[in-house]
């Protein structure tokens, strides 16, 4: 019996790598969106921690003009990056959707090529098992004429 050929397999495989190569981006786009995440976490609590300082420094009774100052001004730079991460969080969320999308339509163009490629096997299956039954059913005939023969 002859082996099934996909006549698109070339097509298949290209979809296929280019489902691939969106799973692979998107995944790398959502670990940048977590890394953003874990650096904002990050700086708030510096923050919190600078301002807890500031706090701790007034509680002693003596204000500390130029070290609360030079506090203040640290934490406003923390606040200036967590701006900048929240900026960049939200361009990461773009690009995330952008990609599940292509990756939802590379889904389907897969799907779309493997049921060509299981519909044009079955049909495949159903002519060649007609081929084995002819071939069968004149392989009878020409017995039972040979037995008839004798």
């Amino acid at each position: 019996m002859k082996k099934f050929q996909f006549q698109f397999e070339s097509v298949l495989k290209m979809r296929r790598h280019k489902r691939s190569l969106c799973r692979q981006m998107l995944g790398e786009i959502l670990q940048t969106d977590q890394r953003l995440v874990q650096q904002k976490q990050n700086l708030e609590l510096l923050r919190q921690e600078q301002f807890q300082e500031i706090r701790l420094r007034q509680a002693k009774g003596v204000v500390d003009i130029d070290g609360a100052a030079s506090l203040r001004y640290y934490a406003g730079q923390l606040q200036t990056q967590i701006q900048n991460v929240m900026a960049n969080r939200k361009i990461v969320e773009k690009q995330i959707t952008v990609c599940r999308q292509t990756l939802a339509r590379a889904e389907q163009e897969v799907k779309a090529m493997e049921k060509l490629s299981d519909k044009h096997r079955d049909q495949f299956l159903y002519v060649q098992n007609r081929k084995e039954a002819f071939d069968l059913e004149e392989t009878w005939s020409a017995t039972q004429q040979t037995g008839v023969a004798r």
